[in-house]
Protein backbone atom coordinates (compact mmCIF):
# COMPACT_ATOMS: atom_id res chain seq x y z
CA UNK A 1 0.00 0.00 0.00
CA UNK A 2 1.26 3.47 -0.84
CA UNK A 3 0.72 4.80 2.69
CA UNK A 4 3.42 6.82 4.46
CA UNK A 5 2.45 5.58 7.90
CA UNK A 6 2.22 1.93 6.80
CA UNK A 7 5.77 2.24 5.48
CA UNK A 8 6.92 3.71 8.81
CA UNK A 9 5.28 0.84 10.71
CA UNK A 10 6.94 -1.69 8.38
CA UNK A 11 10.35 -0.08 8.98
CA UNK A 12 10.71 1.04 5.37
CA UNK A 13 10.94 4.67 6.52
CA UNK A 14 12.89 5.49 9.72
CA UNK A 15 11.13 7.11 12.67
CA UNK A 16 11.77 8.09 16.28
CA UNK A 17 9.66 5.41 17.93
CA UNK A 18 8.15 6.24 21.32
CA UNK A 19 6.02 3.13 21.88
CA UNK A 20 4.87 -0.02 20.09
CA UNK A 21 2.66 -3.01 20.86
CA UNK A 22 0.85 -5.66 18.81
CA UNK A 23 -1.76 -3.24 17.53
CA UNK A 24 -0.36 0.29 17.64
CA UNK A 25 2.73 2.34 16.83
CA UNK A 26 3.71 5.76 18.22
CA UNK A 27 6.51 8.03 17.02
CA UNK A 28 7.60 11.68 17.06
CA UNK A 29 6.14 14.02 14.47
CA UNK A 30 8.88 15.42 12.20
CA UNK A 31 7.56 18.92 12.99
CA UNK A 32 9.58 18.63 16.23
CA UNK A 33 7.28 20.93 18.18
CA UNK A 34 5.35 21.03 21.45
CA UNK A 35 8.14 19.43 23.53
CA UNK A 36 7.55 16.06 21.91
CA UNK A 37 4.67 16.01 19.43
CA UNK A 38 3.68 12.32 19.24
CA UNK A 39 1.59 10.51 16.63
CA UNK A 40 -0.27 7.36 17.70
CA UNK A 41 -1.75 5.10 15.01
CA UNK A 42 -3.06 1.57 14.49
CA UNK A 43 -0.91 -0.93 12.63
CA UNK A 44 -4.06 -1.97 10.81
CA UNK A 45 -4.59 0.43 7.93
CA UNK A 46 -7.81 2.42 8.11
CA UNK A 47 -8.33 5.86 6.66
CA UNK A 48 -9.83 7.63 9.67
CA UNK A 49 -12.20 7.19 12.62
CA UNK A 50 -15.15 6.61 10.30
CA UNK A 51 -13.29 3.77 8.57
CA UNK A 52 -12.06 2.06 11.76
CA UNK A 53 -13.75 -0.82 13.54
CA UNK A 54 -14.47 -0.59 17.26
CA UNK A 55 -11.61 -2.91 18.23
CA UNK A 56 -9.06 -0.81 16.34
CA UNK A 57 -10.31 2.39 17.96
CA UNK A 58 -10.17 0.76 21.39
CA UNK A 59 -6.56 -0.37 20.86
CA UNK A 60 -5.48 3.11 19.73
CA UNK A 61 -7.20 4.93 22.59
CA UNK A 62 -5.69 2.49 25.09
CA UNK A 63 -2.24 3.38 23.75
CA UNK A 64 -3.05 7.11 23.81
CA UNK A 65 -3.99 6.78 27.48
CA UNK A 66 -0.88 4.69 28.25
CA UNK A 67 1.45 7.20 26.58
CA UNK A 68 -0.33 10.15 28.19
CA UNK A 69 0.00 8.60 31.65
CA UNK A 70 3.70 8.01 30.99
CA UNK A 71 4.18 11.66 30.01
CA UNK A 72 2.56 12.91 33.22
CA UNK A 73 3.88 10.32 35.69
CA UNK A 74 7.40 9.77 34.35
CA UNK A 75 8.34 12.73 32.16
CA UNK A 76 7.32 15.71 34.29
CA UNK A 77 4.53 17.11 32.12
CA UNK A 78 1.44 18.69 33.63
CA UNK A 79 -0.94 17.29 31.03
CA UNK A 80 -1.41 16.80 27.32
CA UNK A 81 -3.76 17.54 24.43
CA UNK A 82 -5.14 14.84 22.14
CA UNK A 83 -6.14 15.90 18.62
CA UNK A 84 -7.57 13.94 15.71
CA UNK A 85 -8.26 15.30 12.22
CA UNK A 86 -10.93 13.23 10.47
CA UNK A 87 -11.14 13.84 6.71
CA UNK A 88 -9.44 16.20 4.30
CA UNK A 89 -11.81 19.04 5.16
CA UNK A 90 -10.72 18.65 8.78
CA UNK A 91 -7.05 19.05 7.76
CA UNK A 92 -6.17 15.36 7.77
CA UNK A 93 -3.00 15.21 5.67
CA UNK A 94 -2.08 11.50 5.88
CA UNK A 95 -5.03 9.22 5.23
CA UNK A 96 -4.20 6.68 7.93
CA UNK A 97 -6.00 7.07 11.26
CA UNK A 98 -3.77 8.82 13.79
CA UNK A 99 -4.01 10.82 16.99
CA UNK A 100 -1.72 13.69 17.95
CA UNK A 101 -0.51 13.85 21.56
CA UNK A 102 0.86 17.27 22.53
CA UNK A 103 2.64 17.21 25.91
CA UNK A 104 2.08 20.33 28.05
CA UNK A 105 4.65 21.60 30.52
CA UNK A 106 3.45 22.62 33.97
CA UNK A 107 2.29 26.24 33.78
CA UNK A 108 2.19 26.23 29.95
CA UNK A 109 -0.24 28.93 28.79
CA UNK A 110 -0.03 28.37 25.01
CA UNK A 111 -3.44 28.10 23.35
CA UNK A 112 -3.84 24.94 21.29
CA UNK A 113 -7.37 25.51 20.04
CA UNK A 114 -7.85 28.20 17.37
CA UNK A 115 -10.13 31.20 17.89
CA UNK A 116 -13.37 30.13 16.19
CA UNK A 117 -15.97 32.32 14.54
CA UNK A 118 -19.10 33.05 16.56
CA UNK A 119 -22.14 31.12 15.32
CA UNK A 120 -25.18 33.16 14.28
CA UNK A 121 -27.60 30.42 15.34
CA UNK A 122 -28.64 29.72 18.92
CA UNK A 123 -27.49 26.61 20.75
CA UNK A 124 -31.07 25.33 20.63
CA UNK A 125 -31.20 25.69 16.83
CA UNK A 126 -27.84 23.97 16.41
CA UNK A 127 -28.85 21.18 18.78
CA UNK A 128 -32.03 20.52 16.81
CA UNK A 129 -30.01 20.20 13.60
CA UNK A 130 -27.30 17.94 14.97
CA UNK A 131 -28.88 15.66 17.57
CA UNK A 132 -29.74 12.06 16.72
CA UNK A 133 -30.75 8.84 18.39
CA UNK A 134 -29.10 5.47 17.98
CA UNK A 135 -30.88 3.49 15.29
CA UNK A 136 -31.11 -0.13 16.38
CA UNK A 137 -31.52 -2.98 13.97
CA UNK A 138 -34.69 -5.03 14.04
CA UNK A 139 -32.50 -8.10 14.34
CA UNK A 140 -30.06 -8.81 17.13
CA UNK A 141 -26.34 -9.26 16.63
CA UNK A 142 -25.28 -12.48 14.96
CA UNK A 143 -23.04 -14.94 16.81
CA UNK A 144 -21.02 -17.38 14.70
CA UNK A 145 -19.10 -20.36 16.09
CA UNK A 146 -16.84 -22.28 13.71
CA UNK A 147 -14.35 -25.12 13.67
CA UNK A 148 -12.41 -27.21 11.17
CA UNK A 149 -10.82 -30.64 11.34
CA UNK A 150 -8.57 -32.78 9.17
CA UNK A 151 -7.61 -36.45 9.21
CA UNK A 152 -4.02 -36.16 8.11
CA UNK A 153 -2.68 -32.78 7.09
CA UNK A 154 -3.27 -32.77 4.16
CA UNK A 155 -6.02 -35.30 4.17
CA UNK A 156 -9.77 -35.68 4.43
CA UNK A 157 -11.27 -32.64 6.14
CA UNK A 158 -14.49 -31.23 7.52
CA UNK A 159 -15.87 -27.98 8.88
CA UNK A 160 -18.82 -26.96 11.02
CA UNK A 161 -20.52 -23.69 11.89
CA UNK A 162 -23.35 -22.60 14.19
CA UNK A 163 -25.11 -19.26 13.64
CA UNK A 164 -27.29 -17.74 16.37
CA UNK A 165 -29.49 -14.66 16.15
CA UNK A 166 -32.59 -13.58 18.01
CA UNK A 167 -32.97 -16.89 19.79
CA UNK A 168 -32.76 -18.90 16.57
CA UNK A 169 -29.98 -21.24 15.53
CA UNK A 170 -28.71 -22.49 12.16
CA UNK A 171 -26.24 -25.36 11.85
CA UNK A 172 -24.19 -25.98 8.69
CA UNK A 173 -21.29 -28.26 7.82
CA UNK A 174 -19.34 -29.67 4.93
CA UNK A 175 -16.10 -31.35 3.93
CA UNK A 176 -13.47 -31.99 1.29
CA UNK A 177 -11.67 -35.21 0.41
CA UNK A 178 -8.22 -33.60 0.11
CA UNK A 179 -7.51 -30.47 2.13
CA UNK A 180 -5.69 -29.09 5.19
CA UNK A 181 -6.75 -28.14 8.68
CA UNK A 182 -6.14 -24.43 8.04
CA UNK A 183 -8.29 -24.50 4.92
CA UNK A 184 -11.12 -26.10 6.86
CA UNK A 185 -10.84 -23.48 9.62
CA UNK A 186 -11.06 -20.70 7.03
CA UNK A 187 -13.86 -22.40 5.12
CA UNK A 188 -15.97 -22.74 8.26
CA UNK A 189 -15.91 -18.98 8.85
CA UNK A 190 -16.49 -18.19 5.17
CA UNK A 191 -19.50 -20.50 4.90
CA UNK A 192 -20.97 -19.10 8.10
CA UNK A 193 -20.60 -15.46 7.03
CA UNK A 194 -22.04 -16.27 3.59
CA UNK A 195 -25.28 -17.36 5.26
CA UNK A 196 -25.82 -13.92 6.83
CA UNK A 197 -28.04 -11.59 4.84
CA UNK A 198 -27.36 -7.87 4.54
CA UNK A 199 -24.64 -6.22 6.58
CA UNK A 200 -24.60 -7.25 10.22
CA UNK A 201 -22.52 -7.04 13.38
CA UNK A 202 -21.08 -10.55 13.77
CA UNK A 203 -19.20 -11.98 16.74
CA UNK A 204 -17.06 -14.82 15.40
CA UNK A 205 -15.74 -17.44 17.84
CA UNK A 206 -12.99 -19.81 16.68
CA UNK A 207 -10.26 -21.89 18.32
CA UNK A 208 -7.96 -21.30 15.32
CA UNK A 209 -5.11 -18.91 16.13
CA UNK A 210 -4.28 -19.05 12.42
CA UNK A 211 -7.61 -17.41 11.56
CA UNK A 212 -8.26 -15.17 14.55
CA UNK A 213 -4.77 -13.71 14.96
CA UNK A 214 -4.62 -12.76 11.30
CA UNK A 215 -7.23 -10.13 12.21
CA UNK A 216 -6.52 -9.38 15.87
CA UNK A 217 -2.79 -8.99 15.21
CA UNK A 218 -3.44 -7.62 11.72
CA UNK A 219 -1.17 -9.95 9.78
CA UNK A 220 -3.29 -9.13 6.75
CA UNK A 221 -2.05 -5.54 6.43
CA UNK A 222 1.54 -6.81 6.45
CA UNK A 223 0.72 -9.46 3.83
CA UNK A 224 -0.89 -6.86 1.60
CA UNK A 225 1.99 -4.43 1.99
CA UNK A 226 4.45 -7.16 0.99
CA UNK A 227 2.48 -8.32 -2.04
CA UNK A 228 0.82 -11.23 -0.21
CA UNK A 229 4.11 -12.68 0.95
CA UNK A 230 5.56 -13.65 4.32
CA UNK A 231 9.15 -14.24 5.38
CA UNK A 232 8.64 -17.87 4.33
CA UNK A 233 7.21 -17.16 0.87
CA UNK A 234 3.74 -16.73 -0.61
CA UNK A 235 0.77 -16.45 1.74
CA UNK A 236 -0.86 -19.87 1.89
CA UNK A 237 -4.58 -20.28 1.16
CA UNK A 238 -4.74 -16.85 -0.50
CA UNK A 239 -7.97 -17.74 -2.33
CA UNK A 240 -9.76 -18.34 0.98
CA UNK A 241 -8.21 -15.33 2.70
CA UNK A 242 -9.47 -13.05 -0.06
CA UNK A 243 -12.97 -14.51 0.21
CA UNK A 244 -12.93 -14.02 3.98
CA UNK A 245 -11.60 -10.45 3.77
CA UNK A 246 -14.37 -9.54 1.32
CA UNK A 247 -16.99 -10.90 3.75
CA UNK A 248 -15.39 -8.99 6.63
CA UNK A 249 -15.63 -5.82 4.56
CA UNK A 250 -19.36 -6.50 4.19
CA UNK A 251 -20.01 -7.19 7.87
CA UNK A 252 -18.73 -5.65 11.10
CA UNK A 253 -16.86 -8.69 12.39
CA UNK A 254 -15.49 -8.91 15.94
CA UNK A 255 -13.11 -11.82 16.50
CA UNK A 256 -12.93 -14.00 19.62
CA UNK A 257 -10.36 -16.73 20.28
CA UNK A 258 -11.70 -19.69 22.29
CA UNK A 259 -9.86 -22.66 23.72
CA UNK A 260 -10.34 -25.76 21.58
CA UNK A 261 -11.55 -29.11 22.91
CA UNK A 262 -12.36 -27.56 26.29
CA UNK A 263 -15.66 -26.63 27.96
CA UNK A 264 -17.16 -24.36 25.31
CA UNK A 265 -20.41 -26.04 24.25
CA UNK A 266 -20.66 -24.46 20.81
CA UNK A 267 -17.01 -24.96 19.93
CA UNK A 268 -17.34 -28.62 20.86
CA UNK A 269 -20.47 -28.93 18.74
CA UNK A 270 -18.69 -27.38 15.76
CA UNK A 271 -15.79 -29.78 16.24
CA UNK A 272 -18.25 -32.70 16.27
CA UNK A 273 -19.83 -31.41 13.04
CA UNK A 274 -16.42 -31.20 11.35
CA UNK A 275 -15.37 -34.67 12.51
CA UNK A 276 -18.78 -36.03 11.50
CA UNK A 277 -18.23 -34.82 7.92
CA UNK A 278 -14.93 -36.73 7.79
CA UNK A 279 -16.58 -39.89 9.09
CA UNK A 280 -19.37 -39.52 6.53
CA UNK A 281 -16.85 -39.35 3.66
CA UNK A 282 -15.02 -42.42 4.98
CA UNK A 283 -18.21 -44.44 4.96
CA UNK A 284 -18.91 -43.37 1.38
CA UNK A 285 -15.53 -44.62 0.14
Amino acid sequence: MDCLFCKIIAGEIPSFKIYEDKYTYAFLDIANDSDGHILVLPKKHCENMLDADSQTLAHVMESVQKIGRHLVENCGFGGFNVINNCGKDAEQSVMHLHFHILPRKIGNTNQIFPVLEKNDESLEEICNKLKFEEVTSSTKNVVLYTDGACSGNPGMGGWGAILMCGGREKVISGGEKETTNNRMELTAVIKGLEKIKGSQHVDVYSDSAYVVNAFLQDWISSWRAKGWKTTKGDVQNLDLWQQLIALCDKHNVVWHKVKGHADNEYNNRCDALAVGEIEKMRKEQ
